[in-house]
């Protein structure tokens, strides 16, 4: 099974051969003329892990969010442990359903190459799952880094809601944006209406097609809870920095609940912030963890009875117990779609160096360096690449792990800038982590040393690769020594 055909047409046209393409189980009436106005009511589902609910003084929903995937369909396997991963993340929603609403708040890829387009169709279809719908689906700014056409062709098929309450097309424009003001939903009596944030408009040579116009956030949160009516639990999600959303607890009608979708957490923190007497939550990033809140309104105001993070863990015993194995195949097909599209080289030389200069391997370093090489030729940077190899050829990925290019960025030199790595084959000697991915690239400095020089590695250089979820234990000072030369 493939997502994706034609690498030529750029996945630009509607993906009509999807429904044929994936497993019918994950995208349920794909093409249908399912409803597509602004009010989407519908029983939502999940009743608690005993099917049990004692009414509150006021209206109470219970919500399970994500967001800020940032393109990690899975945890990349570096280090043991590593939580996260959209199959683990459909195990747990569909083993404990104690949630009312499942809320995704977007920016569900990172960046507006052809690899994040391949992420974000694999990722949609991974949502658009008829055994735990998703009563919002959030349009993140992130998401905006793609070509508009595309994006609005993507978000066209497939059967989920959609919403972006800033971003109002205008009325000649000559294609839709297939992104609603508001959803609202209904579940045992009690009334939902979530409204979302993007905070930016599309941009490009197409982007005026769909006539779009950012709204200010205050204006967008008004017109979208505009017939509400009053006992009607009102959800805000916002992207953009943590002071947009404090000043959106103060919007009128009043919020019950804002979700903050920005990344200025990578866990969710140990309970709710208050503002103005307005919860706010952060979901976390990378698909890590899942939040579930239990929101009420008692005496006109919001409250939060219950917060519970929990990270997505992997089964201690037996790896891949804890998936759910149709969306890890998904996820199987994206990876060797990537490599047959031939994207690692398609991804390569896009940038140029930082220095201007141009990538020439490390053993052209080792003859003024001859100490410096010894102690890199031993290291763990100069296999970085063969660890890569043997991962792939002895199963411990199921994937081609040296075609992915966000594996390959961190086991070679330049990846992704010009003159840097391509493949093993044409770029032989920018295997592994070299000189020049620390350093930068050589050549100004291999033909006049005295005047190009290359500066000292900074801790932040490091941070690239070694981050906190590759890395876990990873600390700069001790590390040093362990490749420390001069």
């Amino acid at each position: 099974m493939t997502l994706v055909h034609h690498l030529d047409a750029r996945l630009t046209a509607p993906l009509a051969a999807l429904c044929a393409l994936a497993l019918p189980l994950l995208v349920p009436g794909c093409g249908d003329d399912s409803p597509s106005g602004s009010t989407d009511t519908a029983t939502a589902r999940g009743s608690g892990v005993d099917g049990a609910r004692q009414d509150p003084v006021g209206p109470r929903i219970r919500l399970r969010l994500s967001g800020q995937l940032e393109g990690r369909l899975e945890p990349c396997g570096c280090a043991s442990g590593q939580v996260g991963g959209l199959a683990r993340r459909s195990f747990a929603n569909q083993r404990d359903r104690g949630y009312d609403l499942l809320i995704e708040g977007g920016n569900l890829v990172h960046g507006g190459n052809f690899l994040d387009e391949l992420k974000l169709l694999t990722t949609l279809n991974i949502l658009d799952d008829k055994r735990t719908r998703y009563a919002a689906v959030g349009i993140g700014p992130d998401e905006l880094e793609l070509p508009v056409e595309v994006l609005a062709d993507y978000l066209a098929s497939f059967q989920l809601p959609f919403v972006s309450s800033d971003l109002v097309s205008a009325t000649d424009a000559t294609r839709h944006f297939p992104a609603r003001r508001f959803v609202e939903r209904e579940h045992e009596g009690v009334t939902v209406r979530i409204a979302a944030l993007t905070g930016r408009a599309p941009e490009g040579e197409t982007a005026d097609e769909f006539g779009l116009e950012l709204l200010a956030p205050r204006t967008a949160w008004k017109a979208a809870m505009d017939g509400a009516a009053p006992d009607t639990l009102r959800l805000l999600m916002v992207h953009g920095p943590d002071d947009l959303a404090v000043e959106a607890a103060g919007f009128t009608p009043t919020p019950d609940l804002v979700i903050a979708i920005n990344g200025t957490h990578m866990e969710p923190p140990r309970e709710a912030s208050t503002v103005e007497g307005v919860p706010v939550v952060h979901p976390g990033i990378r698909g890590r963890f899942l939040l579930d809140v239990t929101l009420e309104r008692e005496a006109g105001k919001p409250r939060i009875t219950d917060y519970h993070a929990f990270p997505l863990k992997g089964s201690e015993t037996q790896p891949g117990a804890m998936e759910d194995p149709d969306i890890k195949q998904l996820i199987l097909d994206h990876r060797f779609e990537v490599k047959e599209s031939g994207v690692r080289e398609e991804l390569a030389g896009q940038r140029p160096t930082a220095n201007g200069a141009e990538y020439i391997g490390s053993a052209s370093c080792a003859g003024c360096h001859v100490e410096a090489f010894q102690v890199w030729e031993k290291s763990k940077h100069a296999h970085a690449w063969t660890t890569l190899e043997e991962a792939e050829a002895t199963g411990r990925y199921e994937w081609p792990v040296t075609h992915y290019p966000d594996c390959v960025a961190c086991h070679t030199v330049g990846y992704g800038e010009v003159s840097g790595f391509t493949s093993p084959e044409a770029t032989p000697l920018l295997r592994g982590v070299g000189c020049e991915q620390c350093h930068g690239a050589g050549s100004a400095h291999a033909a006049n040393p005295q005047e190009a020089k290359l500066g000292d590695v900074a801790p932040e250089r490091c941070q690239t690769c070694h981050d906190y979820e590759q890395s876990p234990d990873w600390d700069y000072a001790p590390r040093w020594k362990t490749i420390e030369h001069r």
